[in-house]
């Protein structure tokens, strides 16, 4: 698998993956991503786990074509049993799991990335109270939108609007996240009349913020 032939997702998450010896992709699906690690020679040796036996199989029958010898695949629940790594994916899941995972892990890597389905002012949050510098933290668009964080072991803090919206966002405020806000700030707008007054109070604050975002 080459990057051009991958979707823009996995292209992401493929990009963002640093060269490293030795690497997990958790929740590896079918091992899309461990693939493109091996064959773009950005690691020698890939650990893939999911709590899905099916679809653990199917990531080792993909990978058993071409890479003999360079994986291993583990049965498991995020990264326990597995041995330490230098860097960890954790992909298409949502914030609350993600966090569960690094809070129940067998070890931290120096670096991971993580690219959370919701909840993903709580995954920042454990991250920096773990002993993470998030060093990327945005929104990209394939088709959905997606927030995507990469970290390695250091200091940060992080102001509750960069919890809730992510650093990079609020500073570069790429086409992705605008395009997000807006659909968000547009739905919340059509719902209003509809609301109760406690809840227009809520959408009234809701609605300028993201107003001040758009800015």
């Amino acid at each position: 698998m080459s990057l051009t032939n991958t979707t823009l997702r996995l292209k992401t998450l493929l990009l963002e993956l640093d060269n490293c010896q030795t690497f997990a992709d958790v929740g590896c699906d079918h091992g899309y991503v461990a693939e493109g690690m091996l064959k773009n020679g950005k690691c020698n040796f890939v650990y893939v786990t999911d709590v899905s036996p099916v679809c653990l199989k199917k990531a080792e029958e993909l990978l058993s074509k071409n890479y003999q010898g360079k994986f291993k695949a583990i049965a498991t629940n995020g990264l326990k049993n597995v041995p330490k790594v230098d860097q960890v994916l954790i992909a298409g899941m949502g914030g609350e799991i993600i966090c569960d995972i690094i809070l129940n892990a067998d070890f931290l890597p120096d670096r991971l990335v993580l690219q959370p389905m919701k909840n993903t002012e709580k995954v920042r949050e454990l991250l920096i109270k773990s002993g993470y510098r998030l060093i990327k933290d945005y929104t990209f668009k394939d088709v959905k939108y997606y927030d995507l964080i990469v970290c390695e072991k250091g200091i940060d803090s992080y102001t509750d609007d960069e919890l809730l919206f992510g650093r990079d966002n609020l500073r570069q405020k790429g086409e992705a996240f605008k395009e997000q806000i807006k659909r968000k700030l547009s739905v919340l707008q059509l719902a209003y009349q509809k609301m109760g007054e406690e809840d227009k109070i809520k959408a009234d604050k809701q609605i300028k913020k993201y107003t001040e975002i758009l800015k």
